[in-house]
């Protein structure tokens, strides 16, 4: 078979997810198989996203993947949770085995996974961590929110990054930008100029008003798929997030790990049969993001 270069260069500008993990060094026995695959997911990937519905175990993946970090770089890890939660991280460590230690700020001892709240994060040094992971992570989807822009500057030169939530997008797809942009992915503008247009045709995402008399009706731009989008934006979503409402999507044999595997080697290869699949759903119901399975 005769390679196309020019569709080789195309594959590689696709900027499809990202592989800069390394092979799981522990996995808990306790844990069933489709937290075992979404664990092995991430680990591989270095920097993903975990879009797991709730009651699916997305506290103990998280633990797992931030035990792996730790032992691979033998340095600390830190968890970010709203507030109260972090108690319940030391709880479920506790039941499985994992050390979790809560923190109020400052550099940590010693390597081992530590856990606190996003109002604190200002306390902590991120040339002081391997890792991070942003439990409910929903909690930077604002494009123009204080919180999303620390978070996303604390990031940027960590190698590993998890985000975990089950509400990924509550109001618009839109929302996956700032998801995306704190992985280092792809940044959000940089994902409207790519998937999305608006009635304004800019990149402005603030409100504008509308009329002449005040007071002036405030009104969003209206973001929509471009014509040609909405397959590809799907495929690129899959690339560095994996979703699941039920244990059965990423269960059994199922094709977590071979997927992986296939596509990283031909990202511009994924089915659009399967993106179809998924779309036929989400047309239903704009403003209600729809979960992927693994398969």
């Amino acid at each position: 078979m005769v390679k196309d270069p020019y569709a080789d260069f195309l594959s590689a500008k696709a900027q499809f997810g990202i592989r800069d993990g390394f092979t799981p060094i522990w996995m808990p026995s306790a844990a069933f198989d489709f937290q075992q695959n979404a664990a092995e997911w991430a680990i591989i990937s270095g920097r993903g996203a975990t879009f797991l519905d709730c009651g699916m175990g997305k506290s103990l993946i998280e633990l797992i993947w931030a035990e792996n970090v730790v032992r691979h770089t033998n340095r600390p890890t830190l968890i970010l949770t709203p507030l109260a939660v972090a108690k319940q991280f030391v709880r479920e460590g506790e039941k499985f085995g994992i050390e979790v230690t809560r923190s109020a700020g400052g550099a940590p001892p010693r390597p081992g996974i530590y856990v606190t709240n996003y109002e604190k994060l200002h306390l902590f040094d991120c040339n002081d961590w391997s890792g991070v992971v942003c439990d409910e992570s929903s909690a930077i989807k604002a494009f123009d929110g204080s919180r999303r822009a620390q978070v996303t500057e604390f990031l940027r030169t960590l190698r590993y990054r998890l985000m975990a939530t089950a509400t990924a997008a509550p109001n618009d797809y839109i929302e996956l930008g700032t998801t995306s942009e704190a992985l280092g992915v792809m940044g959000q503008v940089d994902m409207l100029n790519r998937f999305f247009k608006n009635d304004q045709n800019t990149s402005d995402q603030g409100k504008h008003g509308k009329g002449f008399s005040a007071p002036r009706a405030l009104v969003s731009p209206g973001w929509r798929f471009k014509g040609h989008a909405e397959i590809p934006f799907w495929r690129w979503v899959c690339s560095w997030s994996r979703s699941g409402r039920r244990p059965s999507a990423g269960s059994g044999a199922s094709t977590l790990r071979a997927y992986g595997t296939t596509f990283a080697e031909t990202p511009g290869a994924m089915s659009a049969v399967f993106c179809h699949s998924k779309l036929a759903a989400t047309r239903t119901t704009r403003n209600t993001f729809t979960p992927f399975s693994w398969t």
